[in-house]
């Protein structure tokens, strides 16, 4: 990690525009080494806009005095989060990509099931990689329970993670405008939602099978014997060498003839040969080979 400066850094207030090539490439890099997020220079007004809110919320003008603020030994624990959860892109909906839940609840499922059950398990692990506000995890959960046979016998888990405490804390209070309950099918919303003034919020038959934590997708959470992963529009933010270890790191916590769901922008073309693609009409998932 940078911790001197080997360039002039720009000295003025952060106004449009005025972070230093040099500040940018500081906090690049920092953020790289720290998440993973590869930023290009297509992506420095976005990095300024993001930088500009956390200064003017501490009372910074300076981009750099606050990157010293943030690389500090005794700051860095508590702003860099905060930093990298400025940065994050909470886009999402429930039931996103439709073709991919059909796939998993016509195929996939079944095949899961059929597995299981041929092993005397009936126990069913999910991961929601960069899980947002909620809306996947709780779409994961509404998807098995409409779909596996005698659902009350199974065991559905899911761990749900984010590099967003904000996002975490709206997710785990399952708290969403009608309009965001757009893609669901109406006796899924009787069933698995309650209305609250204005709000729907989730009920704890599905609520009580996700499990909420904060998670930086550089590292390996410790999670074993999975049978799904959904990594969802989060890949496109890293680079190729990157990708390429996030992908291992997800091989290394399915079973053998688990299935990762990539977003639809997304593929595993030259980033590993241990899964085979799995397609049906638009949707598309990837089974671990044993």
């Amino acid at each position: 990690m940078t911790t001197a400066l080997t360039h002039r850094i720009h000295s003025g207030p952060l106004g449009p525009g005025a972070i230093s090539d040099s500040e940018f490439r500081l906090f690049r890099d920092l953020i790289y080494e720290e998440c993973g997020i590869s930023l290009g220079v297509e992506k420095r007004s976005f990095l300024e806009s993001r930088l500009r809110r956390r200064m003017e919320d501490l009372g910074f003008e300076v981009p750099y005095e606050y990157y010293r603020m943030v690389t500090n030994a005794e700051s860095r624990a508590n702003e860099l989060p905060r930093l990298l959860d400025s940065l994050m892109i909470c886009e999402t909906s429930f039931f996103r990509n439709r073709p991919q839940f059909d796939l998993l609840q016509d195929v996939v499922l079944p095949e899961i099931v059929a597995r299981k059950e041929k092993a005397g398990t009936r126990m069913l692990r999910v991961w929601s990689a960069g899980c947002s506000t909620g809306q996947e995890p709780y779409s994961a959960v509404i998807a098995l329970l409409e779909s596996l046979p005698d659902r009350d016998s199974w065991m559905i888990r899911v761990y749900a993670s984010d590099l967003s405490f904000t996002a975490l804390e709206r997710a785990h209070a399952g708290l969403y405008r009608p309009d965001q309950l757009k893609g669901i099918e109406p006796h899924c919303i009787t069933q698995y939602f309650r209305q609250e003034h204005e709000y729907y919020v989730i009920k704890e038959s599905v609520s009580k099978r996700v499990i909420f934590d904060y998670h930086n997708l550089k590292h390996d959470n410790g999670l074993r014997g999975l049978d799904i992963v959904f990594c969802r529009n989060v890949m496109i933010y890293f680079d190729t060498e990157e990708q390429r270890k996030l992908v291992g790191r997800f091989a290394n916590c399915l079973v053998p003839g688990g299935f990762l769901f990539l977003g639809h922008a997304e593929s595993l073309q030259g980033l590993s040969t241990r899964f085979a693609m799995l397609h049906r009409n638009k949707g598309i998932a990837y089974k671990l080979e044993a």
